[in-house]
């Protein structure tokens, strides 16, 4: 219980910072997806049930705030989640190269669903110029992003683990 309550403060942690720090380093426009980052570290560090709680309320968070589906992101970072604790118990912690792999995947994914959501069915048809402008910007953005909360986020994953 004191871990879902944890870990329901982190997600709200990194909502507001992705609210109010996301303007002031967003970069042409493009600004890191945190909340993407918590289901695929989470996931991938303690199994697909964690991965999908805390997806689905990441997601939650993330469409009360910018998405105009609403849902759309609580369902896609709640199956961004789930593949991710698919490799849970496989690797150590210190082995970071899946989960950026998996937040590569999840983050296109994501940056394509909502192109076809919000744009394909306006008839808006330009799919490479969204991918090469937006997509693909904000994938490496938010890998940046994850490299630097790696440790810090599996320092609090272990504290959590003595815990319970």
């Amino acid at each position: 219980m004191k871990r879902k309550v944890v870990e329901l403060i982190i997600i709200l942690l990194f909502f507001v910072l992705q609210i109010t720090l996301g303007r002031v380093v967003s970069i042409g426009g493009i600004k890191p997806n945190l909340l993407i980052i918590l289901p695929v570290m989470l996931g991938f560090l303690n199994g697909r049930n964690e991965g999908m709680f805390v997806g689905f309320f990441a997601g939650l968070l993330y469409d009360l705030n910018a998405s105009v589906l609403f849902g759309f992101s609580a369902l896609v970072y709640t199956y961004i989640g789930y593949f991710a604790g698919i490799f849970s118990g496989d690797y150590d912690d210190n082995f970071n190269l899946i989960p950026i792999g998996i937040l590569l995947g999840g983050n296109f994914a994501y940056g394509f669903l909502s192109y076809v959501g919000n744009f394909l069915l306006h008839n808006r048809l330009d799919v490479m110029f969204f991918v090469s402008r937006y997509i693909v910007p904000e994938m490496i953005y938010t890998v940046l992003v994850m490299v630097i909360l790696y440790k810090p986020l599996i320092f609090i994953n272990r504290k959590l683990e003595r815990k319970v």
